[in-house]
């Protein structure tokens, strides 16, 4: 494996240029559409369809078509190929003679498809270590990059654009891509998206130390069935989460889940128990499940970092407070102990108020709440009480919103802002209700503001758990840092 610096990998997220070789017929999957969807996406370089009969295409897409990437005429820093596998290194060894620096190999056929596969995919890996050239690949959808529209999938996808942000997600499959994922519909923060596939060079740690350094990316979301170099991985992840959370989803938990990782991408398998502890060693956050891969990062971008594990909910029923505190127990975290002060003070709000869960139901039936402009008014009220106190570090609002609440959004996604100003303590937002696209509209509205909300209670909580672990691990190696010096 090459040496990596953050350098080595410029090429595939920030080209000036680049070639994409495969078919040029106007159907999904072929280098038609990678054309297609970088031009989409407002990539801001050139770019160069290279396909052997020109005479066939011409122009693709308004773009002037190559037979050979020799006839370009320009040095090219990045190629996409999607052709059959047999051709893939003959391609990939004409792009190094031309001094092109790096290789995106879409195709799959290679290690996951039997032993024939398994040596072409040898002689990229040569190729790679004899010339220098990075590949990423193959059986992988490449990048992404919405800092400079750079998205290289090939298949076709309906998403208008994708949210510029600073969540970096990675991993072995291309279900993580923006041709698989609602990420327009969820305005999710993307800073880079890149699939690693069968890692015939590049791999995880070649990632994670670029990611390191990547000004654009403030969280990393990795996906995993396996880690080619352990020792290598524990240094980089340490390195990274020293500045930046690492989300990591590790599948392949059960035999059943191995051998299906082995036929996706080849990947050889440890046991998961020592993978447990070499995340825990690297610092890095491990989540169970899909959905908390892609959710936990929105909590860890948007809000502070708990000082401790001391945690509130406010809520219009007991009943969700009662699994709030559950849920808060499972995630490592405490149910905090108001203090007098803030008791007497949620006790001039209502005179059943005072504890911990906030139960707002009596408050919010008040007839001068009802009658109010802001019947929510109590909201905004008590979280600033919540905050206020010092054996608080986190907090959960549960809130019910539907059709007939749509029209107060702007009145309360404002309020709820401005009660968490001049608080340095981590706030979340679980919705409920009866329809489910004022829902996410509201969830939306409170994320442009920097509020993280959550469909689900428990994730919600589970992902201030998640941060509280977090803070304890940058808290260590910031200590072990200073006692290097």
């Amino acid at each position: 494996m090459n040496e990596t610096s953050r350098s080595d990998l410029n090429a595939f997220f920030d080209p000036c240029n680049v070639a994409v070789f495969g078919s040029l017929r106007e159907i999904p999957g072929t280098a038609y559409w990678v054309v297609r969807n970088m031009l989409h996406f407002g990539f801001r370089g050139d770019i160069y369809p290279i396909n052997p009969d020109p005479s066939k295409y011409g122009e693709v897409l308004g773009l002037k078509s190559y037979a050979d990437i020799n006839e370009v005429g320009e040095a090219v820093d990045l190629a996409v190929v999607i052709t059959p596998p047999p051709t893939i290194p003959e391609i990939v060894q004409k792009c190094a003679t031309g001094g092109v620096k790096a290789a995106i190999v879409l195709s799959e056929g290679f290690t996951e498809a039997g032993e024939g596969g398994a040596e072409l995919q040898r002689q990229l890996t040569e190729i790679s270590r004899s010339t220098g050239i990075r590949i990423m690949g193959p059986n992988t959808f490449g990048v992404v990059n919405t800092a400079n529209g750079l998205v290289t999938v090939p298949p076709y996808t309906d998403t208008e654009r994708i949210e510029r942000g600073g969540i970096a997600v990675c991993g072995q499959t291309g279900s993580i891509g923006p041709h698989q994922i609602p990420l327009e519909d969820w305005a999710y923060p993307v800073s880079k998206m890149c699939d690693i596939g069968n890692k015939c060079d590049v791999n995880e740690v070649d990632i994670l130390n670029y990611l390191a350094t990547d000004p654009e990316t403030k969280v990393v979301a990795m996906h995993l069935e396996d880690v080619r170099e352990g020792e290598g991985f524990i240094e980089a992840a340490r390195r990274l989460t020293s500045v930046k959370p690492l989300v990591i989803l590790k599948t392949g938990r059960s035999e059943a889940g191995a051998r299906a990782s082995a036929s996706h991408t080849g990947s050889i398998v440890g046991t998961d128990r020592i993978y447990e502890i070499a995340l825990r060693q690297a610092g890095a956050i491990r989540v169970n499940n899909w959905q908390e891969l892609f959710e936990v990062p929105r909590t860890l971008l948007l809000q502070p970092l708990p000082a401790g594990n001391r945690f509130a909910v406010i809520t219009l029923t007991g009943g969700q407070g009662v699994i709030a505190a559950d849920s808060a127990s499972a995630s490592g975290l405490a149910v905090a102990r108001f203090s007098p002060e803030t008791t007497r003070n949620l006790s001039a709000l209502s005179p059943r108020l005072g504890g911990n869960p906030v139960d707002l139901g009596p408050a919010m039936s008040d007839s001068r709440t009802m009658s109010s402009p802001n019947p929510f008014a109590a909201y905004g009220e008590a979280l600033s009480l919540v905050l206020d106190d010092a054996n608080v570090d986190c907090v959960t609002v549960v809130f019910a919103c539907g059709r007939q609440t749509v029209p107060l959004f702007p009145m309360i996604v404002d309020m709820l802002s401005k009660s968490t100003v001049g608080h340095a303590k981590t706030v979340n937002v679980f919705l409920y209700g009866t329809n489910l696209s004022a829902l996410q509209e509201m969830s939306r509205r409170l994320q442009a503001q920097g509020l993280p909300a959550y469909l689900d209670l428990d994730l919600a909580i589970r992902s201030l758990g998640y941060a509280a672990y977090y803070s304890r691990v940058k808290a260590s190696l910031d200590e072990s840092r200073l006692l290097c010096v």
